[in-house]
């Protein structure tokens, strides 16, 4: 089995994402497996692959959930950050481009949540969304039901303006698979973007 090395985190500067192309599923092969959240929920994986998105303040907000997200693991790397259109944006109906961006949470023993598994890692992202968003007693409220019923009730965000949004896209099991989120999938084009980056720099191995 390949050994997980930690890597320090690594921000680089903003760019423009390309326009989405088939060459996205040709990293369809990076992935070993594809599965439902109820049946890897319980899973205790060693890395994760998470995505943010932000269409309000987005430099100030991601850097806030980086660095929250960094202090649940034993360390991180993410991908560059990039401007992505809405793809529900219409002439009609302008709206704010994202900034989005891809990252890899190292765990390991002693970490804040040590070793959580997949389903508390996605509690605690949810509950760190309404921490940044200034939502309090969403994120207190949130802290108190279970995995399962977080989870339940997870939506995708509808047309409005985006403080903050973080996504599980994959796991890094123990065995040295990264298996994607089938809720997740297909990925967008943006979040292929970031996952190619962090593969391409030998991260994801």
């Amino acid at each position: 089995m390949s050994r997980i090395v930690p890597y320090k985190n690594s921000i680089s500067e903003k760019s423009k994402s390309a326009p989405a192309d088939d060459s996205d599923t040709s990293l369809v092969k990076v992935l070993s497996a594809i599965e439902p959240l109820a049946q890897i929920c319980q899973t205790q994986p060693i890395g994760y692959v998470v995505e943010l998105g932000s269409n309000e303040a987005a430099d100030k907000h991601l850097a806030q959930a980086r660095q929250c997200l960094s202090q649940l693991a034993k360390n991180s790397v993410w991908s560059t950050e990039f401007v992505n259109p809405d793809y529900t944006a219409t002439e009609d109906n302008p709206k704010p481009d994202y900034t989005n961006q891809c990252g890899y949470l190292i765990m390991g023993v002693n970490t804040v949540l040590d070793n959580p598994s997949l389903g508390e890692l996605i509690k605690t992202t949810k509950i760190i969304e309404k921490q940044i968003q200034n939502e309090f007693f969403e994120a207190q409220k949130l802290s108190q039901l279970d995995v399962h019923s977080v989870i339940h009730n997870m939506s995708e965000p509808k047309n409005r303006r985006v403080i903050i949004d973080i996504d599980v896209l994959a796991i890094k099991t123990a065995d040295n698979e990264l298996i994607g989120i089938a809720e997740r999938y297909p990925f967008k084009h943006h979040e292929w973007v970031g996952l190619q980056e962090l593969h391409q720099k030998g991260h994801l191995e």
